[in-house]
C-alpha cells in the first residue's frame, strides 16, 4: 500500500479530524524522509539544563558546523562537504529537550573519520551539553531497523510540534 492509500484508509476508519490527519501525514512523510536518507547512525545529544529550544537549536547547528569543519575542512560551504543529518528535536516527561540526529557516514576521501569522537568531543564544547549523553555507549547506535526508528523519531509529531529541526539542515 502506498503512502496516500494510506492517508485515505486511516482517514476513513478512523474518521479523524484535519488536524489529526495533518498530524499523521507529516509524520507518514518525516517516516518516509527517515528512510529515503538511509541513514547509518542514531544519534542521541542531551542538554545539561532546561534551555529553551531556540538556544538548543542555535548550540545544535554550531556543533554540525564544527563537526563538518572537522572532516571536511574549510569547504563546508558546498553541500557536498557537510555532515548529511536529519536532527529531530523531542521533549522529555519533565519538559527538557534533546536531540534525536540521523546521520550518514561521512564520505571523505583524505582521510578515515571517527565519527562518534568527533560528535562528542565538539558536543562537550557547546556549553549546553549534557553529560548523560557519553555515560554509556547508547548514545551512538549503527542503524539496523529504520521503521522502528523513524516511527520512534517521529512519535511527538502532534498538534502543532513538528520535531524535525529545519534550522539545522
Amino acid at each position: 500500500m502506498d503512502f496516500s492509500e494510506t492517508l485515505k484508509q486511516l482517514r476513513s476508519q478512523y474518521l479523524i479530524n484535519d488536524v489529526d490527519f495533518s498530524c499523521e501525514r507529516t509524520r507518514l512523510e518525516y517516516i518516509d524522509m527517515i528512510k529515503h536518507a538511509k541513514p547509518d547512525y542514531f544519534i542521541t545529544l542531551t542538554l545539561a539544563y532546561n534551555v529553551n529550544e531556540h538556544d538548543a537549536v542555535k548550540a545544535l547547528n554550531k556543533c554540525i558546523w564544527h563537526v563538518s569543519k572537522q572532516i571536511y575542512g574549510h569547504s563546508t560551504d558546498d553541500k557536498n562537504n557537510r555532515l548529511k543529518v536529519l536532527p529531530f528535536i523531542e521533549t522529555t516527561a519533565s519538559n527538557e529537550l534533546h536531540f534525536h540526529l540521523l546521520v550518514n557516514q561521512p564520505r571523505n576521501r583524505r582521510k578515515k573519520v571517527d565519527l562518534k569522537e568527533i560528535i562528542k568531543q565538539k558536543w562537550k564544547h557547546i556549553d549546553i551539553h549534557g553529560y548523560a549523553t557519553f555515560d554509556n555507549d547508547e548514545w551512538f547506535k549503527k542503524v539496523n531497523n529504520i521503521d522502528g526508528i523513524a516511527k520512534y523519531i517521529t512519535k511527538q509529531t502532534y498538534g502543532n510540534n513538528r520535531p524535525l529541526v529545519v534550522d539545522c539542515l
